[in-house]
């Protein structure tokens, strides 16, 4: 089982237990002693988890997801396959939401489309856009830490005077009866009004996110259409493994 992986699963069942220790995870995730102690140890030095002794909690200050920076090296294949189908749905002369995360951060290489005006929430976007010589228009409001994204009441407001063409969103967790989910609730409000103000919103989703459930929902999957590499044709319109 690959770090990304174990972490979210140790993420999971703190969120079911509250707490958890480090005999039950070597069960559980069928690893080394030494192994989950090591994720523990990195995972408090990013502030997702809090040690104590024997075992973990979740830091409440914090969001549960993980930080952007460990995110982008996670399922880079997948995540640079869902981000070219995805570059591929803009046309010249759009007006684009690109959400924080590293999935839609992947997308910006991949954009050929013209005269063009992306607004963004995601701090890394900013540089890579302007890279590529990309018209960006950045929201401001409250940064938060972990996941380099902008959020608030701040950027709500700006967002209600935008329309977009297309918008593009980052998810945590998809589920069939429950829909489209997030940790934190701020973003969950920025992703949700982005739907509400563009005319057609997609939603990047590599094989992880599936069958999972974050604390805060955003939308119903009926409206969004899902860019992933997983084969779930009763729930998607896009899969990449057939283009």
């Amino acid at each position: 089982m690959r770090k990304q992986e174990r972490w979210n699963k140790i993420v999971d069942i703190i969120y079911e237990r509250n707490e958890v220790n480090v005999m039950d995870l070597t069960v559980l995730l069928k690893s080394s002693e030494s192994t989950i102690r090591r994720d523990l140890n990195q995972m408090a030095e990013l502030n997702i988890i809090n040690r104590q002794h024997g075992g973990a909690i979740l830091n409440t200050q914090q969001s549960s997801e993980l930080p952007m920076k460990i995110k982008l090296n996670s399922n880079q294949s997948d995540k640079k396959e869902i981000a070219r189908i995805a570059a591929r749905q803009i046309k010249d002369n759009q007006m684009i939401y690109l959400d924080a995360g590293s999935s839609t951060y992947e997308m910006i290489d991949f954009i050929t489309a013209k005269n063009i005006t992306v607004v963004t929430i995601g701090i890394p976007h900013i540089i890579k856009l302007g890279e590529n010589k990309i018209n960006t228009i950045v929201l401001g409001g409250h940064l938060h830490w972990s996941t380099e994204a902008i959020t608030g009441n701040q950027t709500l407001n700006q967002i209600r005077n935008l329309y977009f063409d297309i918008a593009f969103l980052g998810v945590n967790g998809i589920h069939k009866q429950i829909g489209l989910t997030t940790s934190n609730e701020q973003e969950a409000f920025v992703k949700s009004e982005a739907i509400k103000q563009s005319q057609k919103t997609f939603i990047l989703a590599d094989e992880s996110k599936f069958d999972r459930l974050n604390p805060v929902k955003f939308a119903d999957l009926e409206e969004t259409v899902i860019i992933t590499n997983k084969d779930t044709k009763d729930i998607i319109k896009y899969n990449i493994i057939n283009k």
